[in-house]
């Protein structure tokens, strides 16, 4: 056990940029991230009011940063249907075979678009996508799968569209049953086939593909450790981006390679190994450091409180999971700052449900309590400039006439706050 925490860590200290890289060789590629303020903005509506009809359809993107396609359809004045698309923009699939969605809905059945740059609006290629009520499911559709359609008819002796002309995707209801509807999309992925994304390099090896990691190789050659990494296995390894490295204070990477922090480091880095094989499913895992990571699957992967970017690159001996935080463990007794993060996270687990269920004054009122109860029971908790966050925020609110953005402005001012305790 000791050999394997220590290869965890030298692997895992050589990870640092593996984002981008492990992206780039992987078999996977994810087409949009339901994060930030403008994430909503790249998406666009266009309903039977084209033709008369008075279906509503809209997108927006929900506090569990899932893009929710939803509204009301109607069969009035000859209409029937309702749609969202992305913006056109060049997607780069030219390497990728097949989408691979990860949706929940209300059981009825959408149509996944896909619409080349030489298609006009009219047109597209569709696939259907069944749904189960109020289940996530994940879906995959060979692009050479794909149909034909002109205003939502099927056409024949149509050839497959090319991955590389794909410029924008989307999702249709045309079920022709009026009412209410709800779709709700945690990632949309474009994805090699089986064949294709077979890997049989191990971790190791996997890494090193990515490409300049003379680091990682020269680490575990003086070490000695390159064998036992590349054994039996099974591992599953969850690898930081550079960017959540740069969210830990400034030295604090230098400090834990020092060698009389070797056993602080082996603790953070081997929190972020497992000692098996896990494809993401909701469950909790014991890592090699001994405590458990809490996987979450209700909408956008989640491990702990880091985002899974980029989920399952396989290996021959196990899985590579890309999350954008540095994953910290238990460290004994709560400090007050430790306090202030337990605080946000239960407001904000409270808080999502309700703001999704449309209830935003009472969002709005959850996250109001929470922040005057930061500002007056954290003294030694928040430092000054987090507590302006709070204040300002609260002043903010009190000018504003909509429950939705009262919630919002509470939440982003929470969120800020967040990340700073987090970078501890």
């Amino acid at each position: 056990m000791r050999h394997l925490r220590t290869n965890a860590v030298i692997l895992l200290i050589t990870l640092f940029s593996l984002s981008t890289g492990i992206a780039a060789e992987s078999s996977q590629k994810t087409l949009f991230d339901f994060t930030g303020e403008s994430a909503e903005s790249k998406w666009l509506s266009v309903n039977d009011t084209v033709m008369g009809g008075i279906s509503e359809g809209r997108a927006r993107v929900s506090e569990d940063n899932t893009l929710v396609f939803s509204g009301n359809l109607s069969l009035e004045n000859q209409g029937g249907f309702a749609s969202i698309r992305s913006k056109p923009t060049d997607l780069n699939l030219e390497a990728y075979e097949a989408f691979a969605l990860r949706v929940r809905g209300d059981g009825r059945p959408y149509y996944f678009d896909i619409r080349p740059s030489s298609r006009n609006s009219a047109t597209s290629y569709r696939a259907t996508l069944k749904t189960q009520k109020d289940t996530w499911k994940e879906v995959r559709f060979p692009i050479d799968s794909f149909e034909y359609t002109t205003f939502g008819r099927r056409v024949s002796g149509v050839a497959p569209p090319k991955a590389g002309d794909i410029q924008s995707v989307g999702f249709t209801l045309s079920d022709k049953k009026a009412g209410p509807f709800r779709l709700e999309v945690a990632s949309i992925r474009a994805i090699k086939t089986d064949a294709a994304a077979k890997n049989d390099k191990d971790i190791v090896e996997t890494a090193v593909a990515a490409g300049q990691f003379e680091t990682l190789v020269a680490a575990l050659k003086a070490a000695g450790l390159v064998e036992t990494l590349k054994g039996d296995g099974p591992f599953t390894v969850f690898a930081p981006t550079d960017k959540a490295f740069a969210k830990l204070p400034k030295g604090t990477v230098d400090e834990l390679l020092k060698e009389e922090n070797r056993d602080k480091l082996t603790a953070i880095l081997t929190y972020h190994v497992l000692p098996s094989k896990i494809l993401l499913a909701s469950q909790d895992s014991e890592t090699i450091q001994g405590q458990t990571l809490a996987i979450k699957t209700s909408g956008s992967f989640t491990v702990n409180n880091a985002k899974v970017i980029t989920p399952d690159i396989p290996a021959s001996n196990g899985v590579i999971h890309v999350i954008d935080s540095v994953l910290l463990p238990a460290t004994g007794k709560k400090t007050p700052r430790q306090d202030a993060k337990s605080v946000i996270e239960l407001a904000i687990s409270r808080g999502v449900p309700v703001f999704n269920a449309g209830q935003f004054s009472a969002c709005a009122a959850i996250y109001e309590v929470t922040v005057e109860s930061l500002l007056k029971s954290n003294e030694n908790g928040l430092r000054e400039a987090e507590r302006e966050t709070l204040r300002n925020a609260l002043r903010e609110t009190r000018e504003e006439e909509s429950p939705r953005e009262k919630a919002w402005i509470l939440r982003r001012a929470l969120d800020s706050v967040y990340r700073s305790l987090n970078a501890d």
